[in-house]
């Protein structure tokens, strides 16, 4: 269950809506911010990856921490055994200073691991190519893709952030939102800061939509913004 506290002074519910479905038909690129529990960053992925069981999704998840690919949080069995899926996984050289806040979003820990084995690599620029190639490959199995339907999340940028920096971050980010756009799909990066880190200040021009994430006295809200700012959701408080 959801509730709204607000939707904001510059645009009504309807209007906020309105442009957010046309942004996720028309391809967008998202950044989650804030440094929650994992099971919450887990369950706006799972959102965001699409659970619409009327629409085939083509996803393409990616793991940047190293760690056993696993899952089954963010995708139902029966998205796992029906919609085309590719894995990736990052093995990241630097050791992240705030491993709680970096968990996998896409492991999952009590269940089994998918038989399917994630293609590997080792730098940024080798990342970028493995995303657009996979990409590619659930465009040509598919004949192209319907609006929406083609659907990537990328667990966490801070790894990428302590190796390589924001400069090089940038043009990742900027190329693979370019791949998935092109395609009228849709992406999404975790970014387990705070909204006024100087990282986030830094890449958020970047993305179509922020989704921020808090927790208020044991509960969970999230507030979505959309053109830098100017339009917001307000928080809602999830239950």
């Amino acid at each position: 269950m959801s509730s709204r506290d607000s939707w904001g002074e510059t645009t009504s519910e309807g209007k906020f809506t309105k442009t957010l479905s046309q942004l996720k038909r028309s391809g967008a690129s998202v950044l989650v911010v804030g440094a929650v529990d994992t099971d919450y960053r887990r369950d706006i992925c799972h959102r965001l990856l699409g659970q619409s069981a009327a629409q085939s999704r083509h996803r393409v998840l990616v793991s940047t921490l190293g760690r056993p690919y696993r899952t089954t949080d963010v995708l139902d069995a029966a998205q796992l055994s029906s919609d085309p899926l590719e894995l990736i996984s990052y093995e990241t050289h630097a050791r992240s200073v705030s491993t709680d806040n970096n968990e996998s979003t896409f492991e999952e820990r009590s269940s089994p691991a998918l038989e399917q084995t994630p293609a590997r690599t080792t730098s940024l620029t080798d990342l970028a190519v493995e995303i657009s190639r996979a990409v590619d490959t659930l465009e040509a199995s598919n004949d192209g893709f319907e609006p929406a339907a083609l659907r990537v999340g990328v667990d966490s940028l801070v790894p990428l952030l302590e190796e390589y920096g924001v400069e090089r971050v940038f043009k990742f980010v900027h190329l693979t939102t370019g791949k998935v756009q092109d395609s009228s799909g849709m992406i999404h990066y975790h970014l387990p800061l705070e909204r006024d880190a100087d990282a986030v200040s830094l890449l958020e021009p970047l993305f179509d939509i922020v989704v921020e994430l808090r927790e208020r006295d044991g509960a969970f809200q999230e507030q979505w913004s959309i053109n830098e700012g100017n339009r917001s959701s307000g928080w809602i408080s999830r239950e």
